[in-house]
């Protein structure tokens, strides 16, 4: 067995291998950054290796470490270079143990052309497509007009969805695989790319495989990935619901034949496409995946250990006819971003006050910092009941148990997701989370943190609005023959909100917002600092001169305002940042005339580009320099009237 192995890693993956060691009583060094230095796994470790920024993606850098550190072993987890044929083959010329297969597998199936024609010649189902990647853009187009519309860009040498785009015309081709190349590049240092016709309508269904030295081969079932927006992952489940048995035996089948045609050996998983009764080969991932947790879950049997014993040149734990599974499991992703402004990311100071009891996959207790510098997701929330009904249920129930302040967050969105009638009859498919928008969808949380506060001022005891000394925003705005009894001028995140309070039902105060949605009247209860409206909870903080509200997994902070009439405001002459980030290219410059809708410049924020757009004609003034890093809300670019300035 092991006896010191390297974690290759970071955050919620090293964790999460740090605990089967710890189990296994196999001792481990990790690697850091400084940003990463209190994450809980390196506690335990026998060592820990500082690294610059940007080293776990340094081969070199991580196999001194092991070397220096003792150790006769190196997991790379997952992401950074867990799939790079050249890490794992310098792994194994300095004498050690890598935890995955060998470097001519992790090499054909990490292109994603290659990969695509050993499972055609595997016999497994595989979409049109085409048959070599390449950087070449002229190349490239001529493919695309053979493989037809709609048809999906890929970065070759990548996962995760990044670099990702689906097209459904020639029309702004070039400019997409530009996009794509240069974001494959940042992301996998390799601009090469692969195309493939795009199925609508269809699942992400996935294969969890095992190979040994020795030939053996097996799966562990299946996994439902439908849930992903952009395709990045957001809510995994296994089993996957609704699969006819045949089809799912021919999956199995097929993922086993593939994985003994590979002489596979460890961890490994075959992703399809499910279309009806209809399955397509769409790439092997050659490393543990993020979602194993609820593969484990289903079947008791730990992976990591799996691929600990498999790498030490053990064979098997056990043969295909020793593995089961029993009951389900759902996965949520926690992201640091929010959903209800654009999917923005959000990084900064995370505190979480409550864990939900339920199996959390992540790296810290209590505080975290979230950087841009790394993918956005802080941790994972894994359920699992007897039923997929259950195991929905208490998946929706931990989103909304989890509580934190400091930044925002998707879990309320994925609440949401999660009890949508469409994934609860598991009609749902990969564009699903891409053709909702979740306002629309789930509701404004803005208008909901309003009604909050509103109800907590307005609540009929200790003090409501009317008790001497209340602070009540400008009463003077009152209809009296509108019926209501008060108004409450609020802004959240600086977006003017008015809050009429119409009446009280027991300890209920009964209130509407004339901006959101006309006379609908809403329920609030508040009972401390826990305030319900209608049937979302909201946490209401006390913050300095505002509160702060965790609304639907977001964070916005509440203030009274001057009453100011809503609405009807002019486009304002400055373009902000959104978040923040780097602005990484500027596409005008200063004293350039402009027109509305025209890009201005990109910020970048954990690898998620945002467009900046001008909201109106004018001359534009630029703010800030390509490469500078810009904070929200910051002014990045002034548009004047033309000859305003004269």
């Amino acid at each position: 067995m092991i006896a010191r192995l390297l974690i290759a890693n970071r955050g919620e993956v090293a964790a999460r291998i740090a605990r089967t060691c710890d189990r296994l009583g196999i001792e481990y060094a990790t690697v850091t950054v400084a940003e990463d230095r209190d994450l809980t796994y390196h506690a335990a470790a026998v060592s820990t290796v500082e690294l610059p920024t940007g080293g776990h993606l340094d081969a070199q850098a991580l196999i001194r470490a092991a070397t220096e550190t003792g150790c006769d072993a190196v997991h790379p987890g997952y992401g950074f270079l867990s799939e790079n044929a050249e890490f794992a083959r310098a792994v194994r010329a300095a004498g050690l143990v890598f935890v995955g297969p060998s470097s001519r597998v992790i090499e054909s199936m990490a292109d994603k052309a290659s990969a695509r024609r050993v499972m055609a010649e595997a016999g497994v189902p595989v979409l049109p497509g085409t048959a070599h990647a390449s950087a070449d853009i002229d190349a490239l187009v001529e493919s695309a007009a053979g493989i037809g519309y709609p048809l999906i860009i890929k970065p070759a040498g990548g996962g995760g969805g990044k670099g990702m785009s689906v097209l459904y015309s020639p029309n702004g081709l070039r400019e997409a695989l530009a996009s794509a190349s240069r974001t494959a590049i940042a992301a996998f240092a390799d601009g090469r790319l692969h195309l493939e016709r795009y199925v609508e309508q269809a699942r992400h269904i996935e294969v969890q495989v095992f190979g040994d030295e020795f030939g053996g081969a097996v799966h562990l079932f299946d996994r439902d990935c439908s849930l992903q927006r952009r395709h990045q992952k957001v809510i995994e489940e296994a089993p996957a619901p609704r699969i006819p048995e045949p089809v799912r035996a021919a999956m199995f089948h097929a993922a086993v034949q593939g994985t003994k045609a590979l002489q596979y050996v460890g961890a490994g998983t075959f992703e399809f496409l499910l279309v009806g009764d209809e399955f397509f080969f769409i790439e092997m991932n050659t490393r543990l995946q993020v979602e194993h947790t609820v593969t484990e879950e289903i079947t008791g049997i730990d992976l990591v250990e799996w691929q600990l014993r498999v790498a030490a040149g053990e064979s098997l734990p056990a043969t295909q006819d020793q593995i089961s599974y029993t009951g389900a499991s759902v996965q949520v992703r926690m992201y640091a971003e929010d959903p209800f402004r654009a999917f923005l990311p959000c990084p900064g100071e995370l505190e979480v006050t409550h864990w939900p009891a339920v199996r959390a996959e992540r790296a810290f207790t209590r505080k975290l910092r979230v950087t841009g510098g790394f993918d956005p997701m802080i941790a994972k929330l894994v359920a699992t009941g007897a039923t997929r009904e259950e195991a929905l249920a208490t998946a929706r129930r931990a989103s909304l148990d989890l509580r934190w302040t400091g930044i925002s967050t998707n879990l309320g969105f994925a609440a949401r997701v999660l009890a949508a009638p469409i994934v609860a009859a598991a009609e749902h498919d990969t564009a699903y989370l891409d053709r909702i928008d979740p306002v629309t969808e789930f509701g404004d949380p803005d208008e909901v943190a309003a009604l909050a506060v509103g109800g907590l001022l307005s609540a009929p005891a200790p003090v409501t609005p009317w008790s001497p000394g209340a602070p009540t925003g400008d009463r003077s705005w009152l209809d009296p023959d509108d019926g209501d009894l008060g108004g409450i001028d609020l802004t959240v995140d600086g977006r003017p909100f008015t809050v009429r309070v119409r009446g009280y039902d027991g300890d209920t105060v009964l209130l509407r917002v004339p901006a959101g949605d006309g006379d609908s009247t809403h329920r609030v209860l508040a009972d401390g600092d826990d305030v319900t409206v209608d049937e979302n909870a909201v946490v209401v903080r006390r913050r300095g001169a505002g509160w702060e509200c965790q609304v639907a997994g977001v964070t916005r902070e509440v203030r009274y305002a001057e009453y100011r009439a809503l609405g009807g405001a002019a486009a304002g002459p400055e373009i902000r940042s959104p978040m923040p980030g780097t602005l990484v290219r500027l596409h005008v410059e200063s004293g350039a005339p402009v027109e509305e809708g025209q890009l201005l410049g990109v910020v970048e924020a954990m690898k998620l580009e945002h467009e900046l757009t001008a909201s109106h004609a004018g001359i534009v003034t630029v703010n800030a320099a390509e490469g500078a890093v810009v904070t929200t809300d910051q002014p990045l670019f002034l548009i004047e009237e033309r000859g305003a300035a004269l």
